[in-house]
């Protein structure tokens, strides 16, 4: 989902003056010494060399925290980072097909109840409507037909030789009718009409894809399940799976950016302003029709959305099988139709980011659950729109994307234009691996050769040597704890970019473990796990845990990160909240909600979103812990907890990460 490409303003946040928690150093030979194989040249972790050139000796205590509490460098401010990204030159790139060209048609097409829905047709150049032939891309949206051509390569498209069509469905944009809830059944009826109609055209070949990018991506989506004969491809680009997990709610939590775009949105498709006052439809953000100069039809549709579900609606659910109007999310939810998805077997392209979102989680959850379905994931380091590389190692923030929107959105269309032409598409993941530059490929997922690292929180250290001692630490929640501000991977789904930088000098105080340097350049790639002992002094709050590399220099990158409400820590088949298997199951329905006991222990697994991330040969693995993410995941307790965490012990608190030798291929 996205809607404005500019983030809001926000005054720069001045650094907080803090005291770093004591930590201390394990020289532990074992660390990540599966990943090193035995190529490795065997060095003792406690030397120089095992740091590599530069690195504080990890056997000297003084140098080594020395370097790891060296004051941040605050790159670039707020401020700073706000102002460049509204230069024309990376506003250009949060919209890279902005502005779109002018659709040759716009017309309603009535489907079989009588409704009639608004559709967009642009045909290829110097195309002959009455003799030619050509394939339909097809894109159904919720933002409104002239806002959704701004993220499509229509223009690439209709040189490929494509029909772009672009709808808004029932209840949306200036087509009639009403959405009571999420994706309701004649909206999908629709759909398969629409389909059907656009077939049978005498300029169409009797082929359809279905293309989208974020929510339209969600329609897109859909379609595939549909059953739709003449539909023969997919592009599913930057969406979510699970539309409460994954997007709306992560862990439970409330997504602030992302209720706040979905209640705008359904106001605007409601156009009461425009409703009001004539004068005030032709700046309305949703076109007419072709001929509906007056904006009299259009008006009409709107009095129609006005028994449209709210999206404010969203700002009071807790649980994932609440109501939503007439529905749950679980209408609007891709992992609710995986039956459907794997009988049509509609073949995808699915295009994610590590830093966009959930989106890459999505991709890989759908790879995986849909294993027939012929697809290819392809997981970058870009934001939302693909204009922009967010790759967090990057110290100049707001590059240009690797490989550029161009290229993305081109492998979209050759990847359509083989499934159009009867190649079978190869199952496939390819994707970047954050710090190093370099694409890989694998046919499974984990790919081959990953192996699970079991870490031990113990004092302030992360150790993979059973602790034998018991111990706690107490952590006070801080609220102003923040993640990155306006541009965090969360921003990236309303139309941000993305910049994590020195992450030293993030605001708020987390509790942070370390890892020793590893011994070997290390690829850190899947979905670490986290099983916290802990109590807390409230019946409800956040879990939030943060992956980072900590260089020897004591700069601090962002990798990953994962969340989790309490009050939805019921894990299912576990009866002590944390399961040995990999992965975690949670229903987040209201059945298994549970309150927190406060001053109880409890266990609490947490999945991390998957990553692909090189970890260079002396540089450390941090795991920091926080209560609360300002501006993206409110707190929801009103008052902030105080935690006990306990370490050492048979039940002590751990973290298993997916690791395996670095290798360039």
């Amino acid at each position: 989902m996205r809607m404005s490409p500019t983030p809001r303003s926000t005054s720069p946040r001045p650094a907080r003056s803090r005291t770093p928690a004591p930590r201390h150093t394990l020289l532990l030979g074992l660390l990540f010494a599966a990943a090193c194989g035995s190529s490795e040249t065997a060095t003792s972790p406690g030397s120089p060399a095992a740091a590599g050139p530069g690195a504080a000796d990890p056997g000297n205590e003084t140098e080594a925290l020395a370097a790891r509490r060296r004051p941040p460098v605050m790159d670039y401010t707020q401020a700073e980072l706000e102002a460049l990204a509204q230069t024309p030159e990376i506003a250009a790139l949060l919209e890279p097909w902005a502005p779109p060209p002018a659709p040759d048609r716009s017309f309603h097409v009535t489907v079989s109840d009588g409704t009639r829905l608004a559709l967009s047709l642009y045909f290829p150049a110097g195309f002959d409507q009455t003799n030619g032939k050509a394939p339909i891309a097809y894109v159904e949206t919720w933002y409104g037909r002239r806002m959704e051509a701004n993220g499509h390569a229509i223009d690439r498209y209709r040189a490929a030789g494509f029909v772009v069509a672009i709808s808004d469905p029932r209840g949306f944009g200036s087509s009639f009718g009403t959405q009571t809830s999420f994706l309701t059944d004649d909206v999908r009826r629709d759909q398969k009409e629409m389909i059907a109609w656009l077939a049978s055209q005498s300029w169409s070949t009797g082929q359809v894809v279905a293309v989208g990018i974020s929510i339209s991506s969600t329609q897109a989506e859909a379609m595939a399940a549909s059953g739709a004969p003449a539909l023969k491809g997919a592009i599913v680009r930057a969406s979510d799976f699970d539309h409460y997990n994954n997007n709306l709610f992560p862990g439970g939590l409330s997504n602030t950016r992302m209720l706040n775009l979905v209640a705008d949105v359904t106001a605007m498709t409601r156009g009461e302003p425009c409703l009001a006052d004539p004068a005030v439809c032709p700046q309305w953000p949703l076109a007419p029709v072709d001929g509906d100069t007056d904006y009299s039809l259009l008006r009409a549709a709107f009095q129609e959305h006005q028994t449209n579900f709210r999206g404010e609606m969203l700002s009071s659910m807790v649980y994932r099988d609440d109501a939503i109007g007439t529905g749950t999310i679980d209408g609007v939810s891709p992992v609710a139709w995986t039956d459907a998805l794997r009988r049509a077997a509609v073949p995808a392209r699915v295009p994610a980011s590590w830093m966009d979102g959930t989106t890459a989680e999505s991709a890989l959850a759908r790879f995986n659950a849909l294993p027939d379905v012929p697809m290819q994931v392809a997981i970058s380091s870009s934001i939302h729109m693909g204009g922009l590389d967010a790759d967090p190692f990057s110290r100049q923030p707001f590059q240009v994307a690797r490989p550029q929107a161009a290229e993305q959105f081109g492998d979209d269309i050759a990847f359509l234009k083989k499934v159009l032409g009867g190649e079978a598409p190869n199952r496939e993941v390819s994707y970047y691996v954050l710090g190093a530059g370099v694409w890989k490929s694998t046919p499974v997922w984990p790919p081959a050769g990953v192996k699970n690292q079991t870490l031990h929180l113990s004092g302030a250290a992360l150790t993979d040597r059973p602790v034998i001692r018991s111990g706690s630490i107490d952590y006070q929640v801080d609220p102003t704890t923040s993640s990155g501000g306006n541009f965090n991977r969360w921003s990236s789904q309303s139309g941000g970019p993305v910049y994590y930088g020195d992450r030293r000098a993030a605001p708020g105080q987390r509790l942070s473990f370390d890892s020793e340097p590893v011994t070997c350049d290390t690829e850190l790639v899947g979905a670490a796990e986290l099983c916290l002992a802990m109590s807390s002094d409230q019946p409800d709050g956040a879990v939030i845990a943060y992956l980072e590399d900590v260089a020897p220099d004591g700069r601090v990158t962002y990798l990953t990160e994962g969340e989790l409400r309490l009050l939805h820590r019921k894990v299912a088949g576990s009866s002590d909240g944390c399961d040995a298997a990999p992965g975690t199951q949670r229903s987040f329905n209201r059945a298994d909600g549970a309150p927190a006991v406060p001053g109880a222990r409890m266990r609490v697994e947490l999945s991390l979103l998957p990553t692909a991330a090189r970890i260079e040969r002396g540089h450390r693995v941090r795991l920091s812990l926080a209560g609360a993410d300002a501006g993206t995941f409110p707190m929801p307790t009103p008052v902030a907890p105080r935690w006990t965490v306990a370490t050492g012990g048979r039940d002590g608190s751990t973290l298993t990460i997916p690791v395996r030798t670095w290798s360039p291929r």
